[in-house]
């Protein structure tokens, strides 16, 4: 780590660049980061926080001990605001975590239901009063990566279905899709 930085004192110009990237890094890391605390992912968070700091403290000392060159600030801002872009894209892309999904259905919604179960899906419908009448709601708890999937079967029943989301901060995981079955000599241990 100290030759990296007695490299980059030896050639100043490539400092900015470092600083730049360093800056990336450690605020992409620090998003998932505050992504995994969130979650409650206990053993991933401080690992990812030891990177981000590391990463952070050798961009900072670059900057701090450069005042005088104006581009180093301009690199670890610059850096800054690209990192929080790059870490929202690479946690949507990750898509790690669970979602309640909400699909409100004024005309269709038994079918919606029927629909989301026959691609596997637990759901749970409510009766409820909308603004022209009665509606129904389906429940659905998805991986954040299959929300897209479930919105698809739903719009393909129902094109006019209101959706909504949330983060799901924990779930009973087997309930929120019926189990493949089984293939092979597996299906053996299943008999009765």
């Amino acid at each position: 780590m100290f030759n990296i930085i007695h490299w980059l004192n030896a050639h100043p110009e490539v400092w900015p660049v470092f600083i730049f990237f360093a800056r990336i890094a450690d605020v992409s890391i620090g998003t998932l980061r505050t992504i995994c605390v969130i979650r409650g992912m206990r053993i991933l968070a401080p690992v990812l926080g030891f990177f981000e700091v590391a990463i952070w403290i050798t961009a900072v000392s670059g900057v701090l001990t450069h005042l005088d060159h104006w581009y180093n600030v301009v690199a670890y801002a610059g850096g800054f605001a690209t990192g929080n872009a790059v870490g929202m894209w690479i946690e949507e892309r990750l898509a790690f975590g669970m979602q309640a999904i909400r699909l409100i259905s004024c005309t269709r919604s038994a079918a919606v239901a029927a629909g989301l179960r026959l691609a596997g899906y637990a759901v749970t419908e409510m009766k409820g009063r909308g603004l022209n009448g009665e509606v129904s709601i389906c429940f659905v708890v998805a991986p954040r990566r299959e929300t897209a999937q479930v919105i698809r079967v739903a719009e393909s029943i129902d094109p006019e279905v209101f959706c909504t989301f949330d983060d799901v901060k924990s779930s009973d995981v087997r309930v929120y899709r019926d189990p493949a079955p089984r293939a092979g000599w597996w299906r053996l241990l299943d008999r009765k």
